[in-house]
């Protein structure tokens, strides 16, 4: 099953997260600056973005690399 997956990620690339982000006050929206290889470490970035007054989470989007993050 490993070398299977190590197949798959080699062929599609690996899966990571990345947080969508909006500026307050502005009608701004980008990817946040840090890239996730966990959905619970980019859910985890959610919550304490949740506290920030300059930043608003939008969404979380999943998307696959070949490159190492």
């Amino acid at each position: 099953m490993l070398l299977l997956n190590e197949i798959l990620s080699f062929l599609l690339g690996r899966r990571y997260y990345a947080n969508i982000i909006n500026t307050i006050g502005t009608d701004k929206c980008e990817i946040s600056c840090f890239i996730f290889r966990s959905r619970a470490a980019a859910r985890k970035h959610r919550d304490t973005l949740q506290t920030n007054r300059s930043y608003r989470y939008v969404e979380t989007i999943k998307f696959r690399s070949r490159r190492e993050y």
